[in-house]
Order: C-alpha cells, then sequence, then structure tokens
C-alpha cells in the first residue's frame, strides 16, 4: 500500500523571518530549515531526503544558484524538484533558475495563496514520480525474476531435446537452421534409429515462448514413447498415435478450449536407403531432385483436436543418390521484411531453397541464414524458425 502520509519540504534562506512566515504557511507538510547553502546540501543528501526543497538565491557564501547546480549533478539528490525564492523577478534570474535545472520560482514577498498552490502543485508530480520509479523498479525485479525462470527452462529445454550433434550419427550430410524467438521455443527436432531405419521430425507447436516449450517437451516425451518403446516406424502412424495421446493428456474435446498441439512432418528413411516414407500434419516436405523441386503436401489437419479428423496419410517414395529433403516450419517464410516490410512467402522460399541446394549443407545454412538477416533486418523475428536439409 503506497505511503501518502506528509511529504518533507527543505526550506533554505538564510533570513529567520523568511523561514518563520514559510513555516507558518506550509502548516500541512514536514519541514527541514538550513540557513546556508552548505547545511542544505547535507540535508538533501541525507537518507531521509526532501520531496521538495524551497531555495532562496541571494546568500552569504554558495549562493542559491551554486546549490542547485551541486543538487542536480548529484545522482542522489537530481531528481528532487526545487522551488527558487526570490525577491529578484528579472527575467534574467529566472531564466538562469530554470536553466538550473529548478521547477519553478516563487517571488517575495511570499502570496500565501500562490506559494501553496505551487508547492501543492510539484509535490503530486513528485509522488506520482516517486511512485512510477518503484513501479518500474518493481517491474524490472519481477521481468529478472521472469527471466531468469525462463532461462532456466532452456536448460531444462535443451536437455530434452534433440542435440544437433546427435543428428551427425545418423545422417551423412545435412544442416538445421534454428533460431527460436524467445528464449525457448516451440519449434523442435527428433530422430531416431530403430530397426535400421532413421526417424526424422520436424514440428512447430502452437504458440512459441513458454508455451509451445512445454508442448514440445511433452511431444518428445511421447515421440520417445511412441517410436522407443511402441516401436512404431511408419510416419503416419506416429502422427495418428500422437495426436491420440496429445488429446487424451490435454482433456482434449470439442466443447475443449484447450486446442494446443502442433503441426508436423516426419519421414522414415529406409535401411536400404532407397526408400522413404513421409507424413505430415499441416507441414509439407520439399524434394529436390535433378534441379526440380517437388513438394510433397501434408494433410491439412494440425496434431490436435480439430472439427474433421482422419488418420493421417502415408506417402512412400523411391530415393535416388543426391536427393535432398527439407522440412520446416513456418517461421522463416512468414517473417516480415524486406522494404515493404512484407511476408517472404512460400514461393520465394521454395525458389531460395532450389538456388543453393546444389551446395554442401553446411554452406545452404550458412546462405539461408544470412538471407535471413538481410530480409528480417531491423524488424522483429515473428515466429521461431527451423529449416533442416538432409542430403540422403
Amino acid at each position: 500500500m503506497e505511503d501518502f502520509g506528509p511529504q518533507r519540504i527543505l526550506i533554505v534562506d538564510d533570513a529567520q523571518e523568511n523561514i518563520d512566515i514559510l513555516t507558518g504557511i506550509l502548516t500541512n507538510y514536514k519541514k527541514s530549515v538550513a540557513l546556508n547553502g552548505e547545511k542544505a546540501l547535507k540535508i538533501a543528501r541525507q537518507d531521509n531526503s526532501p520531496d521538495l526543497i524551497l531555495l532562496d538565491i541571494v546568500m552569504p557564501g554558495m549562493d542559491g544558484f551554486d546549490v542547485c547546480k551541486q543538487l542536480k549533478s548529484d545522482v542522489q539528490t537530481r531528481d528532487i524538484p526545487v522551488i527558487f525564492l526570490t525577491g529578484q523577478t528579472d527575467s534574467e534570474s529566472v531564466v538562469q533558475g530554470l536553466a538550473m535545472g529548478a521547477v519553478d520560482y516563487v517571488s517575495k514577498p511570499f502570496n500565501a495563496s500562490e506559494l501553496l498552490a505551487r508547492v501543492s502543485t510539484h509535490l503530486a508530480l513528485k509522488r506520482s514520480q516517486d511512485a512510477i520509479a518503484r513501479y518500474v523498479k518493481e517491474i524490472g525485479r519481477k521481468n529478472r525474476m521472469i527471466t531468469d525462470s525462463i532461462n532456466y527452462a532452456s536448460l531444462i529445454q535443451n536437455a530434452v531435446l534433440q542435440k544437433e550433434a546427435e543428428l551427425t550419427e545418423l545422417l551423412n550430410d545435412y544442416f538445421v537452421l534454428y533460431r527460436p524467438k524467445d528464449i525457448v521455443s516451440g519449434d523442435f527436432y527428433w530422430s531416431r534409429r530403430i530397426d535400421g531405419k532413421i526417424i526424422l521430425v520436424g514440428a512447430d507447436c502452437t504458440g512459441h515462448g513458454v508455451p509451445g516449450a512445454f508442448m514440445s517437451m511433452i511431444s518428445v516425451a511421447f515421440l520417445n514413447e511412441i517410436v522407443g518403446r511402441e516401436n512404431v516406424t511408419t510416419p503416419a502412424l506416429i502422427i495418428d498415435r500422437l495426436r491420440e495421446m496429445i488429446i487424451r493428456s490435454l482433456g482434449q474435446d470439442s466443447e475443449s478450449e484447450v486446442k494446443d498441439g502442433m503441426d508436423m512432418a516426419v519421414i522414415s528413411i529406409g535401411s536400404d536407403r532407397k526408400t522413404l516414407e513421409f507424413a505430415g500434419a499441416n507441414n509439407p516436405m520439399y524434394l529436390v531432385r535433378d534441379g526440380h523441386l517437388t513438394q510433397v503436401d501434408a494433410d491439412k489437419m494440425p496434431v490436435s483436436i480439430y472439427d474433421e479428423m482422419t488418420d493421417f496419410k502415408n506417402i512412400s517414395l523411391e530415393i535416388k543418390d543426391n536427393d535432398r529433403v527439407y522440412l520446416f516450419s513456418d517461421g522463416y517464410a512468414d517473417q516480415r521484411g524486406g522494404p515493404d516490410n512484407k511476408k517472404l512467402k512460400n514461393k520465394a522460399f521454395k525458389n531460395l531453397i532450389l538456388e543453393h541446394a546444389h551446395r554442401p549443407m553446411k554452406e545452404q545454412e550458412k546462405n539461408l541464414s544470412q538471407f535471413y538477416d538481410q530480409w528480417k533486418g531491423n524488424h522483429e523475428q515473428i515466429d521461431d524458425v527451423m529449416v533442416i536439409g538432409i542430403e540422403i
């Protein structure tokens, strides 16, 4: 709860009669008094600093201008509002005082109503500024706590998700372009060798950041169960089973508000490296062969509860030497940028893949990454980005 008790005013004047008049007018405030500039600076720098300073200009030794200059150059006192008390009402003195950082001035002899109005206005502003400063500090503290928690969540997610180095044991030549929008990601990839086959999954969970990260970790656990323990290696059956487990675990039904899930592409490369099976939930696969790009379409259904759910289709393809296969989320093609801040879109993404497909995989990754940075420019990244390329 905010403290709305009396605010403290520091009165600085070398004339006792002026101090007596001011203390008599400012009866509703706490008051401190200084008869010279040195004493004023000492009081202002105490822990219980004043909320406002009424500062005489003409004083022996250090005058009001010098006091104000020192107050405004000190980080501890620079935010304390200063009102000059002056019998010098010429414009030059007023301008000099305001230039020093004072917020206002009051002419001598004092008009009680005018003085109270000006003091009340600046104390109200000071109270608002102090409240804002406290809120900003508290927001900063909570933001650090949240960021620390998310950073720790990232460590957990990285421990659970596929390591790119693990792909080296499964694939001859590949690249993974992986750029989370936030600290944690809703895009993920997963692979496993089983019965001589290589299973590769590229998935884009609902949302990004923390919600997407939770879904990615749940999905990885389910994939380990489906492929690793249940020994399912047919892509369509993997997605069917994953959808079933997600619907059950999240309690999804036709009336449910929770419809989170994912889009994904799954491939299974045969042990002879001559065949490939594909199934997709909204996410297609690109196959580049002899300088031509073929899009292998996915089913128009997510891996979650949906209005019209059917079994996912399994597509079998013969593979030739030097074929290149690409799995991806929509983050790359949906990125806004360029001179008109428009989405890149799928057609341009396809052309970019085809333009570089003949190059070594790591060089493709570098080129795609450089183009993405150039396209995005100073615009915000709008989604997680994942592009996986493999040479069979």
